[in-house]
C-alpha cells in the first residue's frame, strides 16, 4: 500500500541533482519501459535515463519528488531479505 498525500513541501524543488538516480527516490517495476518513454515524450514530460546505462528512467513530480521506473524482468538493485 502506498499513501500519497499533498503536504506543504519542506524539501526544495530547485537545487536537487539533475539525475533522479542521484537523489532519494522510489522505484516501480513496469512491463513496458519503452512504451512509458514514448508516452512521456508525447506528453512533453522530461525524464533522465540511468547513468549506469541500465534500462531505468527517472521523472520528477511537480514537487520535485523522484520516481524511478525499470522493467519487471530486471533484478532490483537492492533487496531486503
Amino acid at each position: 500500500m502506498i499513501h500519497l498525500m499533498e503536504l506543504e513541501n519542506p524539501d526544495p524543488v530547485h537545487g536537487r541533482p539533475s539525475n533522479g538516480g542521484r537523489d532519494r527516490h522510489m522505484c516501480l517495476h513496469i512491463k513496458n519501459l519503452d512504451g512509458l518513454k514514448a508516452i512521456l515524450k508525447t506528453k512533453g514530460v522530461s525524464y533522465t535515463e540511468s547513468m549506469s546505462l541500465k534500462p531505468q528512467l527517472f521523472i520528477r513530480d511537480p514537487d520535485g519528488n523522484c520516481l524511478e521506473f525499470q522493467p519487471l524482468d530486471m533484478e532490483p538493485s537492492c533487496r531486503v531479505e
